[in-house]
């Protein structure tokens, strides 16, 4: 059964559930931010075991990366650990005005959607930057002094990280598609091949321009397709 709220009885409690998530972020962020220096040791390691084996050294160009460098890693840091908050608080809101029945599928898409985020990243970190990370030091000819620029580093790296959390909402938007019956199950199976393609389209166009990253989008992204048909049956049931 629904709970009858007005509009502004809605707009105060969203209100105050961004304000507690604001409050939450913020304390993440200047946690991090105080301790930046275990956060950029954390995001530089699979830099660093690269640079071990072929040598050289990271470095900064400008002054103000010092700066906009531990912001940027302290802010990335505080929205995955906020992010399963916001997930609850929004699944509170949410839930005052759906049926039982609804609120069954949105706790469980909420808890596969944020499953699949932290996946995204411990997939990409640990397994998908260290294989491009040696992939390209693997090209660097002998005798080369490689320094890597750390503003570059932490803009691939992020843009990585942004790719493969989208990517990985991939079954929950199939499963959206076929609960709200815009598409069905035996319609997209037939579109499988064009799906295919156009998972190496989408990973051109979300990661950097070589060839590794690419294929290491892609095949996900076909996994991941399959998972949401699967999921789509079981939770659409």
């Amino acid at each position: 059964m629904k709970n009858k709220f007005s509009f502004l009885d809605h707009f105060f409690i969203f209100k105050k559930l961004l304000l507690r998530v604001l409050i939450v972020f913020s304390i993440f962020f200047s946690f991090f931010f105080y301790n930046h220096q275990v956060i950029y040791d954390f995001f530089s390691d699979p830099l660093l075991a690269g640079l071990e084996v072929f040598g050289g050294e990271i470095i900064a160009t400008q002054l103000l990366s010092t700066f906009i460098v531990p912001m940027k890693l302290s802010f990335l840091s505080a929205f995955y650990l906020t992010f399963p908050y916001l997930i609850a608080e929004l699944w509170f809101f949410i839930k005052l005005g759906l049926y039982e029945q609804e609120k069954s599928f949105t706790k469980k898409i909420f808890l596969i959607s944020t499953v699949l985020i932290f996946t995204a990243f411990l997939f990409c970190f640990y397994i998908v930057f260290p294989e491009i990370i040696n992939f390209f030091m693997n090209f660097a000819p002998n005798g080369l002094n490689l320094k890597i620029d750390i503003n570059f580093y932490l803009e691939l790296l992020v843009n990585l990280i942004f790719a493969f959390t989208i990517a990985f909402q991939i079954p929950i938007i199939v499963i959206f598609l076929v609960k709200l019956k815009i598409i069905n199950i035996s319609k997209i199976k037939k579109a499988r091949p064009y799906l295919y393609v156009f998972s190496f389209i989408l990973a051109a166009i979300l990661t950097p321009p070589d060839v590794l990253s690419q294929i290491f989008l892609a095949l996900p992204l076909i996994l991941l397709f399959e998972l949401g048909l699967i999921l789509s049956k079981l939770v659409t049931k």
